[in-house]
């Protein structure tokens, strides 16, 4: 699958993650990944990150999350893009569907961890946990977008800070309202017979900002999200996705 360039100054770039695709190498077996399309086209790119295997790509996505990775094609650079994540200066956005009517603004800030890596579901902790939780603060932000009455479910946009694993997804089950299909974080529902779709939820990272870690001037990389879902305004004949 050749790899979709969002922006790219021979410094930094952005490309666009299909759902169903891995963001880094995985273990041998593991399945094809964005960053190893990257090093089959820029060998060079396995000394640009902490991991030979990220490819220079500062950001991940789960397998199933559609959207925006951002790279760096030097160390250096990608240094100072790393600072500015954990520092929570990469803005992002996202769209997502939950299950229900959503109607206002809601955000959320709590602690996000996990008992040890390999852990698949993260926990939401609204206090500090013990050190063992390997816990981090984040917060997301919901707003409503749209509302389907014919299936109950609403499409939000999330701004997440700093958008750590499986923080909007978590959060938005904290809160009552998991994605639809999303079964790790307790949704009874499924996806295709809404949108027709293969993936099992949807979640698509639309939006990026940075400072340029060269020229210091802000950076804005979008992915539109209307062009991953159309979702049935009326209920008359079947939904199509892009």
């Amino acid at each position: 699958m050749p790899i979709s360039y969002l922006f790219n100054d021979g410094d930094v770039f952005a490309v666009y993650k299909p759902a169903g695709a891995h963001s880094v190498q995985l273990r041998k077996g593991g399945g094809w990944s964005i960053a190893d399309e990257l090093l089959r086209e820029n060998p060079s790119l396995a000394q640009a990150s902490e991991k030979p295997g990220d490819a220079g790509l500062v950001n991940r996505l789960d397998e199933e999350t559609s959207g925006i990775l951002l790279g760096a094609t030097s160390r250096s650079v990608w240094d100072k893009l790393y600072k500015q994540a954990l520092n929570g200066e990469v803005h992002k956005r996202y769209a997502l569907l939950v299950e229900g009517r959503v109607t206002k603004e809601f955000s959320i800030t709590s602690f996000i961890g996990t008992p040890n890596r390999g852990a698949h579901k993260v926990k939401v902790y609204e206090k500090r946990p013990p050190s063992w939780a390997r816990a981090l603060e984040g917060t997301t932000k919901y707003t409503p977008h749209l509302h389907l009455p014919i299936h109950n479910v609403s499409l939000l946009l999330a701004e997440a800070s700093p958008a750590r694993r499986h923080q909007v997804r978590a959060h938005a089950a904290h809160l009552g309202v998991p994605l639809v299909g999303d079964s790790l974080y307790g949704s009874t529902r499924a996806l295709p017979p809404i949108v027709g779709a293969s993936r099992r939820f949807f979640l698509h990272a639309y939006y990026i900002s940075f400072r340029h870690p060269i020229f210091d001037r802000e950076i804005v990389v979008e992915s539109p999200f209307e062009k991953e879902l159309i979702l049935p305004q009326d209920g008359k004949g079947p939904p199509t996705v892009g």
